[in-house]
C-alpha cells in the first residue's frame, strides 16, 4: 500500500487520486483495458477502481481489525451511490464526476452506515437486552413474550400490548445510543405491570440512573409542536 503522509487520521478511508492504478488489460473483460477486446476507438474506458485502503473497525471483542474499500468511479451514473458488502471489502459506487471532496465525505458516510447497520441488535438480542433490564430495575417481574423491531411504526417510538405481553421498537431506533434504548425498552417493560402513565409508572421508571438524558435524546428527535411526551411511545 503507498504510504501517504498526507493522509488522515486512521479513522477516515484515505483516497490517492494521483496514484490511481492503470487500467488492466484482460482478454476476457475488454471493459477494463483500453486495448481488451470490444473496447472501442477513441471511447474514454472507466477505471473500476480508484483506491483501495484500510478503514479501522472494532471488532465485537475490542480488537482493532481493517476493512478494505474499493471506491469506484461511473460514467452512468449521474446521482446516485451504491454501497454494499463483499466479504472483507466495502464497495463504493460514486459518479465520476463527483469531486474527491465529496467522494471523501459520502464514502465514509457509507462505509460508517453499513457497519452500523452490521451491529445493530436483531430481535434476539433486542429481547436479551429487555430481559436484562427487567431483571436490573424491575426485580425480574417484567418478562415478555417477544421483543421486536417494527417498520410500522411512524408515528411513536415504541408500544406494549399487555395482553400478549408483546413489545414492539421502531426501526428508525436502530441508529439510537444504547442508554436511549434501554431506556425506551424499560419504558415499555413497565407497562406490563402498570398500564399508564401515573405516579407508580415514573417512580419504576425513575430507577433507570440515565433517565433525564434519554428523555433529552428522544425530545431532540421528535418534531411535534405539542402533545404529551409519554404519548410518543405508546399507542
Amino acid at each position: 500500500m503507498p504510504n501517504d503522509s498526507s493522509a488522515s487520521k486512521p479513522s477516515q478511508p484515505r483516497f490517492l487520486p494521483n496514484r490511481l492504478p492503470k487500467p488492466i488489460s484482460n482478454g476476457a473483460d475488454g471493459a477494463r483495458g483500453s486495448h481488451g477486446a470490444g473496447a472501442r476507438p477513441g471511447r474514454r474506458v472507466e477505471q473500476p477502481l480508484i483506491q483501495g485502503d484500510l478503514f479501522p473497525r472494532m471488532a465485537s471483542d475490542g480488537r482493532d481489525i481493517g476493512l478494505i474499500i474499493e471506491v469506484r468511479r461511473s460514467t452512468r451514473r449521474k446521482k446516485t451511490i451504491e454501497a454494499y458488502r463483499n466479504g472483507e471489502k466495502v464497495i463504493v459506487s460514486i459518479p465520476a464526476r463527483m469531486s474527491q471532496r465529496e467522494a471523501n465525505q459520502v464514502v465514509d458516510e457509507m462505509v460508517k452506515k453499513i457497519l452500523h447497520d452490521e451491529s445493530a441488535l436483531n430481535n434476539d438480542q433486542l429481547l436479551n437486552r429487555a430481559l436484562l433490564l427487567n431483571t436490573k430495575y424491575l426485580d425480574g417481574r417484567a418478562i415478555p413474550v417477544s421483543v421486536e423491531w417494527s417498520s410500522r411504526m411512524s408515528r411513536i417510538w415504541g408500544a406494549c400490548t399487555i395482553e400478549d405481553k408483546t413489545i414492539r421498537i421502531s426501526d428508525r431506533l436502530r441508529d439510537a445510543p444504547g442508554y436511549a434504548l434501554d431506556y425506551l425498552l424499560l419504558h415499555e417493560l413497565i407497562h406490563i405491570l402498570v398500564p399508564g402513565h401515573g405516579g407508580d409508572f415514573r417512580e419504576l421508571l425513575e430507577r433507570y440512573p440515565e433517565l433525564a438524558r434519554a428523555e433529552g435524546y428522544f425530545e431532540g428527535r421528535t418534531h411535534r409542536p405539542s402533545g404529551d411526551f409519554d404519548q410518543l411511545f405508546d399507542e
